[in-house]
């Protein structure tokens, strides 16, 4: 399918300046729109969607800042690129703005001494970086969002292992399934597994398969993801999550492509790409000792970073406009300067979203609830961050002593061992009910009674919460590192 023309926009009143951009963008196809003022270019771009928009601030008589506040607020999906007039070449330019004022705004700066054909060919690379985003289905046109475009598209015709890297909400799925559909195996299955939502002997099953009988609930044979899969690509998900186990057996599958089910004698030979995703440092795990060395090398053929959002400030506008499109009830696309006011945007790319894109979708769907209506001011952003704001995982700043937080820990750990002696004192209590009445059997066969109704409440809870421990835990009303002395010891 051929590319839609390019679209282009100029904003400056040097006629001269006007016509060498015009010539620039000539050779690269598509339309052009210029303007001499800049309240007459913010009253036309909502009416031009562009891709880039050229902008000599020269003549306007805002800040820098402001000019490209209005500008991306009108057209957030926009490359910016901001000529420095009198500038003899870039770095002359990048003395007089502050990169960290580009880097928010999505922006970036050329000379305008530089020659017709090598601006038409910086211009040309800009529209090419836009297209390899665009294959990587991602939102966004940040120097950090198109290097990590440029790396998943090299890395995904061969058949290497990549391991995506980067925090909670920053999108490792969509990126695996991207490395997918530029391979070629994007004709077969893509399967997602997270390898934290299972206990070890189910991931196993899930992993590996199993044969009837193999262990408690084994009732037939059953494929893993490595034989479903069949050509196809699979994404271990939270790969630093898995145990000492269940890497060992991953290690030998991945190298010798060949699985043995749970319960098996024999190995099936099986053909797949794994993706794998993190968002610990595995390489500290490795010097811990809590992940394998053998298997990270053989993971991290290609390590993808993904960047935070926090990193990547510009294309927050863009990712709103997406997002409350998404949302909408209508199929008709949602303008960002209708839901969003210009102040309210500043702030809002001004957070820091701890919570990274996941954060920024839950803030759409509580604005489009909160005020269906309204367009979000400076004030209304308080009001919804402050109601979406994750509790952060990373080490913090207090303002407690220390000893205070050393006994709140034990005050928890003895919250938890009451919560586990209440749970043993009911067992004991039905136990009792159920013996009523009978001849009281043998104190050794009580015991193992005990035992064994322990554990059918275990399986149960685990069954009925599909394998997620904490869950299962809050349904049996104990701890969590309880229920893990409980799986241990009973071997499920």
């Amino acid at each position: 399918m051929p590319e839609p023309p390019h679209q282009f926009f100029s904003i400056t009143a040097d006629r001269a300046l006007a016509e060498r951009w015009r010539a620039a963008v000539a050779p690269l196809g598509g339309t052009h729109v210029a303007c001499d003022g800049l309240m007459t270019a913010l009253r036309r771009l909502p009416e031009h969607p562009v891709d880039i928009v050229l902008v000599d601030p020269s003549g306007a008589d805002l800040s820098i800042e402001a000019v490209l506040q209005k500008i991306r607020h009108r057209a957030p999906g926009t490359d910016l690129v901001l000529a420095m007039d009198g500038a003899q070449d870039v770095s002359e330019g990048a003395r007089r703005i502050d990169p960290a004022l580009l880097e928010r705004w999505g922006a970036s700066q050329l000379a305008t001494s530089m020659p017709s054909v090598e601006l038409s060919a910086r211009l040309g690379a800009i529209t090419a970086d836009r297209a390899h985003v665009a294959r990587c289905g991602w939102v966004g046109l940040s120097g950090a969002l198109r290097a990590a475009s440029d790396l998943l598209l090299a890395a995904a015709p061969s058949d290497a292992t990549v391991l995506i890297e980067g925090e909670s909400g920053t999108g490792k799925e969509l990126a695996a399934r991207a490395v997918h559909q530029n391979s070629s195996r994007a004709g077969r299955q893509f399967m997602a597994l997270n390898c934290s939502a299972f206990t070890e002997t189910i991931l196993e099953s899930e992993l590996f398969g199993h044969e009837k009988g193999a262990f408690t609930d084994a009732f037939g044979r059953k494929k893993g993801v490595f034989e479903a899969v069949e050509g196809g690509t699979i994404f271990l998900d939270e790969i630093g999550e898995t145990s000492p186990g269940v890497q060992s057996r991953l290690l030998r599958v991945v190298e010798e492509r060949q699985v043995r089910r749970v319960g098996a004698t024999e190995s099936i030979p099986v053909d797949f790409r794994i993706v794998a995703a993190t968002n610990r440092n595995l390489v500290e795990a490795v010097s811990e000792g809590r992940f394998r060395r053998d298997l990270y090398f053989r993971l991290a053929v290609v390590q993808l970073p993904l960047p935070a959002l926090r990193d990547r400030r510009g294309d927050v506008p863009s990712l709103l406009e997406h997002h409350f499109t998404a949302a909408a009830q209508s199929n008709s696309p949602v303008r960002l300067l209708d839901r969003v006011a210009e102040d309210g945007l500043s702030r809002l790319i001004g957070y820091d979203w701890p919570g990274n894109i996941r954060e920024l979708r839950n803030f759409v769907e509580r604005a489009n609830v909160r005020f269906p209506d309204i367009a979000i001011s400076h004030e209304r952003v308080g009001e919804l961050l402050t109601s979406v704001r994750p509790a952060m995982l990373l080490p913090v700043v207090t303002g407690r002593r220390a000893d205070t937080v050393e006994r709140e820990m034990i005050f928890a750990a003895l919250s938890e061992l009451k919560r586990d002696l209440d749970y043993l004192k009911r067992t004991v209590s039905r136990l009792a009910d159920h013996a009523a009445g009978a001849a009281a059997p043998h104190p050794e066969n009580q015991f193992a009674s005990m035992k064994e109704t322990e554990r059918e409440r275990v399986i149960e809870a685990l069954r009925h919460s599909n394998g997620n421990r904490a869950k299962a835990a809050r349904l049996l009303g104990i701890g969590e590192r309880t229920l893990y002395r409980k799986i241990r010891e009973y071997r499920l």
